[in-house]
């Protein structure tokens, strides 16, 4: 069931901090500057973590991006992620055939309105594909949204064969906090700064 909530259309500039934490420990920082003017939006994320899984293997992973929507649905996308010490580029851009998203490797053309994992607004969090902005991938997914009894808040569950996302969101919509079980193992959590 797709997430149905309807948010206020804001103006302005809003940023979102989130401390990172694999398993209890503290591994970084995500934050999201949100800019929104009428029905365009721009959304930059930057992603620092370095840590240890099982407190034994270290990682490094870096995630920068800068999303561009209108009414409702992604028009661009850069994007550049810094995993296993691996860089990955994607760009992406809107035109008469649909939205492209070029990397490395291939050039693939999505038609219709596309989203990605906008978890800064649930409303955004809609149809049964997302794009991944860290490989440029669109992913399957079945989003599943309830209201909290205790705090009138919203919870949303998005599933896919990549990973399990569950997230938590204030009874005026406000993001705040995130949990996936990693597949390389370990519990992700952020918490709002």
């Amino acid at each position: 069931m797709p997430v149905s909530a309807q948010q206020q259309v804001e103006t302005g500039n809003k940023r979102i901090s989130f401390n990172v934490f694999l398993d209890k420990k503290p591994v970084g920082t995500h934050v999201f500057v949100i800019d929104r003017k009428d029905e365009n939006i721009w959304v930059e994320s930057n992603m620092q973590l370095r840590g240890k899984f099982w407190g034994l293997v270290p990682f490094k992973y870096t995630h920068q991006s800068t999303e561009q929507w209108k009414d409702g649905c992604l028009t661009s996308l850069e994007s550049q992620t810094l995993k296993r010490g691996k860089t990955i580029n994607i760009s992406a851009s809107s035109g008469q055939s649909g939205l492209t998203i070029v990397n490395a490797d291939k050039t693939d053309v999505i038609k219709g309105c596309t989203k990605s994992f906008a978890y800064w607004d649930y409303s955004k969090l809609e149809g049964n594909q997302l794009i991944n902005t860290e490989n440029g991938q669109l992913v399957d997914v079945q989003i599943k949204s309830s209201k909290n009894q205790s705090d009138a808040g919203q919870s949303v569950v998005i599933q896919s064969s990549e990973a399990d996302i569950n997230l938590g969101y204030s009874a005026d919509g406000n993001w705040l906090w995130l949990k996936s079980q990693l597949e390389v193992g370990g519990l992700l959590h952020y918490i709002r700064q």
